[in-house]
């Protein structure tokens, strides 16, 4: 019965993973299908949040009312905001270490990297493992965001389906980054700004296959959450507008300043992360305590500022409702900004988004109520184009910003100062920094995604990732013969000379071409003063070389100067300070790179159709039957043949 039912099943999988691999229509199922499951996963992650805060404090949002506890910490009164975060600390550091590493990274930037290193593939484990840290992180009281676990969680649940049916990697990419929109669209209720999110920071340019796999997943993704959480906006504000085009000059210096102050906030996490990691290395703290430790000291800040617990949704509704005064608006975008950055210094888990988005609020509620102290909604309003700008600023999505405040905020009239906003303070980012909120760390790791030379083909890998093993090796006392006899064996017309020392290394000495070999056989002693060469190592050998860490461009101009097939890869050894011979690379290398490139995008181009497509191919490729003439058309060309 097993061997009936195998040979049964075996056709019918091979004819699914057909459809997945191959066609467009299978892609748009698992778009959807990856979409239903990150949006489960974002509710589950909002249920734990809330779950967590709930028995800590007894309620969802601490921010609402900042009183004593009536969870589990009610003993302790108002003085639990400090026990909170060390209770989540201790949990989190020793389930970050055990279960979380992972070689991509965490959050948006660990998407990023995985999607431009590889297929996009983001271990499954990890990612449960950073959700569930977040969870306690931000229930906790910790000043994070949920936006980059949800985006892992995403793209990990991605990679497994795309894994599981043996996906191509463009596929799997496309579907990584739907997954980390679907999960942004459904945490905030943004589908068309976590598709933009995905296309602006996460693949970071466009493509007509790319949107419609990423907003089938948001789409998904938002009915899906729709249906268990609801409908209500991230942000209920009355109905705002900003009448004159006198007011746009306040927009264009908002958006200037909310640019500058989001590049602030990246510079300031960064600076603090170092400073702490320093600290608790100078300190000994192994990494599995550092939360719980640090916990004390993201406690103590809340314990002053009990509005940083978490979110601070309600702070961030209260700030833009006009009800704190402009020096505590000022107070509170200054302690977010340092809140957020220690609490991540300290070890625990969550995103940067939503931090920047109060940070912009409260930072443009306080410039409504100073430019325009006497006008009520002036907070709102320039508050909620705060938000664009700092967020545009920090994470240069300009699009992303202005649809997800749109999104967010339902305040459509606002579509035009919000898009003056954000485009100046992506100028003024782009004109202060190189890196932003996301990349930033992955240009700390080495990695800078918008080098130029990442678009080339070779871009700027090493010769040590281009290097083979030589195709032979001469020593120092070589006969010419010899030489001779293995390089028309090898059919090469260049190879290494090397010595070998007492310790058993082998030094490069040069390079001996074929040219030079003929031209020293038969030379006549006769003719020169000088007698001919008994070794290699007597010849003018060619000096040229590349070190492990040279470039590809610099080994194309090598191989293009000198004219040479190949040139030897040399590392130089820690004591002796010799260049050792340690590869190969050769003109052939190069051109089978672009060769399997170029291969597979067209295997790509041969396979990856369309219904329609392959139906139109059969339809003029059919056999055309012979046209058989009447008798009436017979008798009549004959007449007109006589004629």
């Amino acid at each position: 019965m097993d061997h009936a039912w195998k040979r049964l099943s075996q056709p019918l999988s091979r004819r699914a993973g057909s459809l997945f691999r191959h066609h467009r229509f299978g892609l748009y199922i698992l778009a959807v299908l990856v979409g239903l499951a990150s949006g489960l996963g974002a509710v589950l992650f909002r249920l734990g949040i809330d779950a967590w805060s709930q028995l800590l404090n007894g309620a969802d949002d601490y921010t609402v009312s900042m009183g004593p506890s009536v969870g589990l910490l009610a003993p302790l009164g108002s003085w639990f905001v400090l026990v909170a975060p060390v209770l989540s600390g201790l949990l989190t550091g020793p389930l970050m270490s055990r279960l979380g590493r992972t070689p991509t990274g965490h959050g948006v930037a660990g998407v990023i990297w995985s999607t431009r290193h590889g297929d996009g593939t983001m271990a499954p484990l990890p990612a449960l493992a950073t959700t569930t840290s977040a969870a306690l992180t931000i229930g906790g009281g910790g000043s994070v965001g949920p936006e980059g676990p949800i985006a892992e969680l995403g793209a990990s649940t991605a990679s497994v389906i795309g894994r599981g049916l043996r996906l191509p990697r463009l596929s799997i990419r496309h579907l990584a980054a739907a997954g980390t929109a679907a999960g942004i669209a459904a945490a905030f209720n943004a589908p068309l700004a976590g598709a933009f999110f995905a296309l602006e920071v996460v693949l970071m340019g466009f493509s007509a296959d790319a949107f419609i796999v990423i907003v089938l997943a948001c789409v998904s993704s938002t009915v899906l959450s729709h249906h268990l959480l609801g409908t209500t906006l991230s942000l209920s504000l009355p109905y705002l507008d900003l009448s004159g085009d006198a007011q746009l000059g306040w927009v264009a210096l908002l958006g200037v300043v909310g640019g500058g102050v989001g590049i602030g906030f990246m510079r300031l996490r960064f600076i603090m992360l170092d400073a702490l990691t320093r600290a608790w290395q100078r300190l000994g703290v192994p990494i599995w305590a550092r939360p719980g430790t640090g916990g004390l000291a993201v406690g103590a800040v809340l314990l002053i500022l009990p509005e940083m617990y978490g979110e601070s949704s309600a702070t961030l509704n209260r700030a833009l409702a006009g009800r704190y005064t402009l020096t505590l608006l000022l107070v509170l975008c200054v302690a977010k900004m340092i809140t957020t950055s220690l609490t991540l210094g300290m070890g625990f888990v969550g995103g940067v988004f939503a931090p920047s988005l109060f940070i912009g609020g409260t930072l443009g509620a306080a410039f409504g109520t100073l430019v325009a102290p006497s006008y009520a909604p002036a907070a709102g309003v320039f508050g909620v184009i705060g938000m664009g700008a700092v967020f545009a600023g920090a994470a240069r999505a300009p699009m992303t910003a202005v649809l997800l405040i749109i999104e967010m905020t339902g305040q459509h009239a606002l579509l035009l100062p919000l898009m003056l906003a954000t485009v100046l303070a992506t100028f003024i980012s782009r004109f202060l920094s190189r890196g932003t909120l996301f990349t930033e760390e992955l240009r700390r790791r080495g990695e800078d995604v918008e080098d130029p030379m990442t678009t080339t083909l070779l871009g700027r890998t090493h010769a040590s990732r281009l290097m083979v093993d030589p195709p032979a090796v001469l020593e120092d006392t070589a006969q010419l013969n010899e030489a001779a006899s293995l390089m028309s064996r090898r059919g090469v017309s260049a190879l290494p000379v090397v010595t070998t020392g007492e310790d058993g290394a082998r030094e490069l000495l040069g390079c001996v071409t074929a040219a030079q070999l003929a031209g020293a056989l038969l030379s006549d002693d006769s003719d020169d003063a000088s007698p001919r060469p008994a070794t290699v190592a007597e010849l003018s050998l060619v000096c040229d070389r590349l070190p492990c860490e040279a470039e590809a461009t610099d080994v194309l101009e090598a191989l293009t100067s000198t004219r040479l097939e190949g040139l030897p890869v040399v590392a130089r050894a820690a004591g002796s300070g010799a260049e050792g011979l340690v590869g190969w690379v050769s003109q052939r290398i190069i051109v089978e790179r672009i060769y399997e490139v170029q291969a597979q995008a067209r295997a790509a181009s041969v396979t990856y159709t369309s219904w329609g497509s392959r139906l139109q191919d059969k339809w003029h490729s059919r056999p055309v039957p012979p046209r058989r003439t009447s008798r009436i058309s017979s008798r009549s060309s004959r007449r007109s043949r006589r004629r």
